[in-house]
């Protein structure tokens, strides 16, 4: 996968996380409206214009070098306005419990439009002490500038008003601010989460990241069941609620006359494009792995062969998983045989498969778990097997274990058509992805596609699966065996 960021990512962040940052944005508006209305201490400013003049003779006349004059006497007055000797008289007028410093803080003497108008303006919590520093610091200036400059005068333009309004904070603004820095602060952390997401998402074009075509996106069948797709059970409209959760666990997973439409229509899908790669690839057998535990596999192979058995095909499914089998339960089957017994010789083919458990479809279980799966999978009998099972059916489909986990499908790369790689969507990551096909490659295996599972259609999953790090994963499959690998290689 490339690291590089274009627009079109930039841009995707915004559009998929629309709401969160939407509502990110009102609520820390809402919080900087709130904080100044109600917590940041309100200031009130009160101003003053004064007219400088430098015109001596107080001719009618006034010439450029006069107004010249005069301007450069504003600046001088700025200085003159906060000076010490100005500010401890101001103290003195109005008894301020304040500083020079800290009343020198609360003045501001600037130029209006750089022209000989000068403005004072004293900003307080107060309004009415704001007014009376401003005509204070007013009545003190003529003298004070007469006593420093010597020449020229000040009059009085406009005297300091009490102001209504504070002039400090202001709520729109501290609103629009709160607005654009929840935003902002909302769309950065979302977009840090997604480059560090590592997990498939909806998003995620695996065809073009690793160059492996997607059968099919299989939701995920919660999610289906409360979906308002506006298809019932087998593609029939229906009003009543979806009844999948009232069906036997063991079978709730596998197509029948209640799948919802949008999952049967899907596997439709996988199957028509399985045959396509099929008959590029050459084979019969298809191998369906992962890269971890818990990403859908064995449902998504035990659903894929009831879908080519209802094409009227003659199809096996063989759990190929020793370590861990479910096609058994799933199935609801009875009996001990299965592939290890036939592999170990402890019966025929024939007295292990289970004949339609479905129409057209016939099932070989796991079998007893042997101390030895790795060995048996990639025996010559296993080969012979696979031979004698390939010219009987049309189509045989393998469970087999976690790639990333064990090197058991990696055996049968010379016999079987190719590898289906069944992802979980927001839960198998990149890294894992790559590995498995690394080691397909490796192993001089056919990647013929992907299959991606617990796909929620846009909505908020229900079935809250709890992630776990890659190496909890596999021990945590481990575990499930009851022993670990070098356990296995000891016996």
């Amino acid at each position: 996968m490339e690291d590089s960021i274009d627009i079109k990512q930039l841009f995707s962040v915004l559009k998929n996380h629309f709401f969160p940052i939407a509502v990110s944005a009102v609520i820390c508006g809402a919080a900087g409206f709130s904080a100044a209305e109600f917590l940041v201490p309100k200031k009130y400013e009160s101003s003053a214009m004064l007219y400088v003049e430098n015109n001596q003779n107080k001719s009618e006349t006034l010439n450029v070098n006069d107004i010249t004059a005069a301007q450069k006497l504003v600046n001088t007055c700025q200085i003159i306005f906060q000076s010490n000797k100005m500010l401890d008289s101001v103290i003195y007028e109005l008894d301020l419990p304040y500083t020079k410093e800290e009343l020198s803080d609360m003045i501001s003497v600037t130029s209006v439009n750089s022209t000989e108008v000068m403005r004072i303006t004293a900003s307080n919590e107060d309004p009415r002490l704001s007014a009376d520093i401003v005509n204070v610091l007013v009545e003190l200036a003529q003298n004070e500038f007469m006593r420093v400059i010597k020449s020229g005068s000040i009059e009085v333009v406009e005297y300091g008003e009490v102001p209504e309004n504070p002039s400090f904070p202001r709520p729109m603004i501290f609103a629009a601010a709160g607005v654009l820095l929840g935003a902002a602060a909302a769309y950065v952390i979302l977009f840090v989460k997604d480059i560090m997401n590592v997990t498939v998402t909806p998003r995620d074009d695996l065809t073009k990241i690793y160059n492996v075509p997607v059968f099919a996106e299989i939701m995920d069948f919660e999610a289906a069941s409360g979906s308002g797709y506006g298809y019932g059970y087998g593609g029939k409209k229906t009003g009543e609620k979806r009844t999948s959760a009232k069906r036997p666990a063991s079978k709730r997973y596998l197509l029948d006359d209640n799948t919802p439409f949008v999952i049967a229509e899907a596997y439709r899908a996988a199957r028509t494009n399985l045959i396509f790669s099929l008959a590029a690839s050459g084979g019969n057998i298809i191998g369906f792995t992962s890269a971890e535990p818990g990403e859908g596999k064995s449902t998504t192979c035990a659903n894929m062969a009831i879908a080519f058995a209802d094409m009227g095909k003659r199809v096996l499914l063989i759990d190929c998983d020793m370590r861990k089998p479910t096609v058994q339960t799933a199935f609801r089957l009875g009996g001990q045989n299965g592939l290890s017994s036939v592999l170990g010789g402890f019966c025929t083919l024939d007295d292990a498969v289970n004949k339609n458990v479905r129409p057209s479809l016939d099932v070989l279980a796991s079998g007893p778990i042997p101390p030895n799966p790795t060995e048996l999978l990639g025996s010559g009998i296993m080969a012979k097997l696979l031979e004698n099972v390939s010219a009987k059916y049309d189509y045989v489909l393998l469970d087999t274990p976690p790639i990333n986990v064990v090197t058991d499908s990696q055996l049968m790369n010379s016999i079987i058509g190719g590898h289906v790689f069944v992802v979980r969507e927001n839960a198998t990551s990149h890294p894992d992805i790559a590995e498995a096909l690394e080691k397909v490659s490796l192993a001089n295996g056919r990647k013929l596609g992907f299959i991606k599972s617990f796909c929620t259609g846009g909505m908020k999953s229900s079935y809250g699966r709890k992630k776990y790090g890659r190496y909890g994963k596999k021990y945590g499959y481990y575990q499930s065996y009851g022993y670990e690998y070098k356990q296995e290689n000891k016996e």
